[in-house]
């Protein structure tokens, strides 16, 4: 039985056995609401995390071999050596704070959210590209900026993303708010982006010069996916970051 609040077609969960029929054991039989998908669907394409049904069941028996324990285990000392990187990083803002503030307070404030995304980007980009984004070292990266415009929460971005989900984007367009102007420009960034990394990857494949067991290079070997479809895969992992 579902124990939670009814209130028009939305339901609360409060279970935690419901919460394991609707997000593992009957998880198709749940479908997330078309305005949430919407919303996903901007910033990750028709990826993992929005797709449902039949299409999320494909996808998920053609990527799951890629995250086995065997594959996750090879990808320790790269994580592990990006993690060495990240508190290089850290410490050397810490010590600019330090001597920009050392003769106030004696201590400085970092922003170790930030820092642990940049990580997280570099090993998605190695682990699933095969491709050294680097952004430990450079914040600049059009990828990091996109990413970060989209999902650094603010205010007016909150009101936004509430206005979205309630009216639509179809409705949404009809108001002249310029954070739907922004928002769109910033996810056809990505797209161009993630277009670019496949003909970059392509390439590196057709010329041989590709030795990376990386998730990218095995979809695209698997002849599974169109393009279309990687790039809403590669939107997915790199949001990941």
């Amino acid at each position: 039985m579902f124990h939670g609040i009814l209130h028009k077609p939305n339901l609360l969960i409060t279970s935690p056995r419901a919460l394991s029929d609707v997000l593992v054991a009957k998880a198709y039989d749940f479908q997330k609401p078309k305005p949430a998908r919407d919303l996903l669907r901007m910033v990750l394409g028709e990826g993992l995390v929005v797709a449902e049904g039949e299409i999320h069941r494909f996808q998920r028996k053609n990527i799951q071999p890629m995250f086995g324990f065997r594959q996750i285990k090879e990808l320790y000392p790269m994580m592990m050596g990006k993690a060495v990187t990240m508190t290089k990083c850290v410490a050397e803002e810490l010590q600019s704070g330090l001597e920009a503030t050392a003769e106030k307070s004696g201590w400085a404030i970092l922003e170790m959210e930030t820092w642990a995304s940049r990580a997280t980007l570099d090993i998605i980009g190695v682990a699933g590209l095969g491709r050294e984004f680097n952004v430990l070292r450079n914040a600049d990266d059009d990828l990091v900026k996109n990413y970060t415009f989209i999902l650094e929460p603010s205010k007016e971005k909150l009101r936004w993303f509430a206005a979205m989900i309630t009216m639509g984007m179809d409705v949404l367009k009809m108001i002249p708010w310029k954070m739907t102007t922004n928002m769109k420009k910033a996810t056809d960034n990505l797209d161009i982006v993630c277009r670019q990394l496949l003909r970059d990857k392509k390439e590196a494949i057709k010329m041989g010069g590709d030795d990376h067991i990386d998730i990218l290079s095995s979809l695209m070997k698997s002849n599974n996916f169109s393009d279309d479809e990687l790039v809403d895969q590669l939107l997915t992992f790199l949001a990941a970051g």
